[in-house]
């Protein structure tokens, strides 16, 4: 199994983290309602087609699970995100930096997958998938996660998982998907607490809801964890989270090194 089907994985909804453990339900005045709407809101872009959330970076660990040989692989690296507005398309870049380097870079329209060590890069046209102006969600038989973060309560049927939260007290959800997938039989999203009490207002020592979470919190997701019909799983678990910064176009771009060989889905080779 190679960590490079990252990249089919973004496009069929495959990023995920694993599933948590928790000792107890934590006891605060939140609803499913509540959770669900602290991660769909950063995503939404409002009327003018803006979205609370304009760039993510973090640090990520990723866990692969293949459940009829109980075999697990491990990667971790570093991700950067801008989410999809009204008018612009998703972009986004993982860099792989154990146990391979690796990069999985899209720009809204061209997905790369670099490998150095096999000195190629695959590119895919993704334009179809990510224009938020063309691409016609009723009718798209799989969602992208990152894409489709601002409308999990269309996509899903959602409810609290059986043990509710963490032993942190953070909240996770479990997703079915509401139209068949060849690919997810479960979905489940750790959300992070902080997070819904800046946006909700509900600790103790809060009197009135927040109006909006601080920047800092924006980015909601802890992590998740998918779990397709055979059992098998991809984990991916986010920390040192920074919303709202600086990031710039070119972090989208990849510019093919000498050398190196341009490989197109289907075995073309460029």
């Amino acid at each position: 199994m190679r960590f490079s089907s990252l990249a089919f994985l973004l496009i069929s909804l495959q990023l995920a983290v694993t599933p948590v453990f928790a000792l107890q339900i934590p006891q605060y005045n939140v609803s499913l309602s509540d959770v669900i709407n602290a991660v769909e809101k950063p995503f939404k872009p409002d009327r003018s087609g803006l979205t609370e959330l304009t760039s993510v970076r973090a640090d990520f660990f990723q866990r692969s699970t293949i459940a009829e040989k109980k075999k697990e692989f491990r990667a971790d690296g570093q991700m950067y995100l801008k989410p999809a507005s009204g008018t612009e398309p998703l972009k986004f870049r993982f860099e792989y930096f154990r146990p391979t380097r690796q990069e999985v870079i899209c720009d809204g329209k061209t997905l790369w997958v670099y490998l150095p060590e096999n000195r190629e890069v695959i590119l895919s046209d993704v334009a179809e998938f990510f224009n938020p102006v063309t691409h016609d969600i009723s009718r798209s038989r799989a969602v992208n996660f990152l894409q489709g973060l601002g409308r999990i309560s269309r996509d899903f049927s959602i409810i609290f998982n059986s043990r509710m939260s963490d032993p942190a007290g953070n909240f996770i959800l479990e997703l079915t998907p509401l139209r068949s997938s060849a690919t997810i039989e479960k979905l489940f999203i750790t959300v992070n607490k902080e997070s819904l009490f800046d946006r909700t207002g509900s600790r103790p020592q809060l009197n009135a809801p927040a109006a909006r979470a601080p920047e800092s919190h924006l980015f909601p997701i802890l992590s998740t964890t998918v779990v397709d019909h055979d059992g098998n799983s991809t984990t991916m678990e986010f920390s040192n989270i920074k919303s709202n910064e600086m990031v710039s176009d070119m972090t989208f771009r990849f510019d093919v090194p000498p050398e190196v060989q341009v490989v197109r889905p289907g075995g073309r080779r460029w």
